[in-house]
Formats: C-alpha cells, sequence, structure tokens
C-alpha cells in the first residue's frame, strides 16, 4: 500500500513508526471520506446504533430491555409460506407471526 503526505507518495517500505511520527506532525492527509452518520446526539441514539434490539412496546431502542422472545418449530412447507408471504407482502415473517397471533387470540 502506498501513503501519502502533503509532499507526495510514501514508499511501501514505510514503517508503522515512520507513519506515525508523520501523522503527529500532520503531514498525512486522508484519503477518502470517513464513514458514519454525524454526530451521535445521546447514550440512547449510540445504544440504538450499537444494535441493542428495540422493545416492540417503543418506536426504537430505549434501553429497557428487549421484548420477550419465543422460539416455534415450524414444518418445512409452513416456513417456506411464512417467508413468501413476508416477501410478497413487504414485511419480516416476525411482523407476520405477531399479527397472526395478535388475531388469533383476539378471537378465541
Amino acid at each position: 500500500m502506498t501513503h501519502t503526505t502533503s509532499n507526495g507518495p510514501l514508499p511501501d517500505a514505510t514503517t508503522n513508526d515512520e507513519l506515525d511520527a508523520l501523522a503527529n506532525a500532520g503531514a498525512l492527509r486522508p484519503i477518502g471520506q470517513p464513514l458514519g452518520g454525524g454526530d451521535i446526539a445521546d447514550e440512547d441514539e449510540l445504544r440504538a446504533i450499537m444494535g441493542e434490539r428495540p422493545n416492540l412496546d417503543s418506536p426504537r431502542a430505549t434501553g429497557a430491555g428487549a421484548s420477550a422472545r419465543r422460539q416455534v418449530r415450524l414444518p418445512e412447507s409452513l416456513n417456506t409460506a411464512l417467508d413468501d408471504y413476508a416477501a410478497a407482502h413487504n414485511t419480516t415473517p416476525s411482523a407476520v407471526i405477531r399479527d397472526a397471533l395478535e388475531a388469533y387470540l383476539a378471537s378465541a
């Protein structure tokens, strides 16, 4: 890899110590744009970004804990039908299961 300074490219043989010295002296310039979405407003937003699953009773992660989780085994044909239905309706299998269970329990 060739590194760049304000005076031009550095040879591949440049050591980490030499690069560190150049960086500390401000002689290296960035290549490209940094990745990221800007400033983080608060700890709740940081938790949401870091992947904490949202509580389904809240529109986004709140740090108050994840929603309850259940696992079920499905026959292959039912699992395939669920995936096909979710894809056709632009939703997720989990959302379909939640909606179906809610409708079933409301009618029981």
